[in-house]
């Protein structure tokens, strides 16, 4: 809920700007400058996401993606009116809840928005299983768009990243319970507890490579 509540303080805080026509040149600069180390470190982390890295630290980049775009919301209700590339730049920030408002209320687009908007706004439920000091499991759902879990094995990286390994096992089922076994130093056996659709369980024990 991290990226919602945050999103909708910024949304509630740029409208209360707009209406009280609010003018702070000094807060407006530094939230500026705020905006673009976010900027930086957002495109950092698309790179980095895209090479299959990312910073340590399980939610970091929806932070800076979150932090990234609250602070341009907010700075559309500092700054005044006035046709120009910032203000263009700033309206794509304050107009996203209202184009998927409208994506809503057209039948062919509702299923898409709503998939968009669980994954852009959803934290999903992330959690992960230690296996030593620089390796761990990480399990994420995200209701209606998949709902069994992904598992990605997580390796710790040149001090502030880590290297994420996608889709290392593929169960069917509600994650209930994972238990990890080093059984080499280049491998770890994994003993998952599932629940099927059908309230079946079911158990899957398997033997993972820890490196390529």
């Amino acid at each position: 809920m991290f990226t919602v509540t945050v999103l909708s303080i910024c949304f509630l805080a740029a409208i209360s700007c707009k209406i009280k026509k609010v003018k702070a040149p000094l807060i407006t600069g530094l939230l500026w400058y705020f905006h673009l180390a976010m900027c930086v470190f957002s495109i950092l982390c698309i790179l980095l996401l895209v090479s299959g890295y990312g910073f340590k630290g399980a939610h970091t980049e929806r932070i800076f993606l979150t932090l990234y775009a609250g602070s341009g919301i907010l700075l559309y209700g500092l700054t005044p009116q006035e046709v120009s590339g910032k203000w263009v730049y700033l309206c794509a920030f304050y107009g996203f809840p209202f184009v998927l408002l409208f994506g809503l209320l057209l039948p062919p687009l509702r299923t898409l928005t709503v998939i968009a908007g669980l994954g852009l706004l959803s934290d999903g439920e992330l959690k992960r299983y230690p296996i030593d000091d620089d390796y761990a499991i990480q399990t994420k759902s995200v209701d209606i768009i998949y709902r069994s879990p992904r598992y990605s094995l997580v390796e710790d990286k040149y001090w502030l990243f880590e290297k994420i390994s996608g889709d290392v096992i593929t169960p069917e089922g509600q994650l209930t319970a994972m238990k990890t076994e080093k059984t080499a130093e280049d491998s770890v056996r994994l003993l998952v507890s599932l629940v099927n659709e059908p309230g079946n369980t079911m158990t899957v024990d398997t033997t993972i490579a820890l490196r390529n």
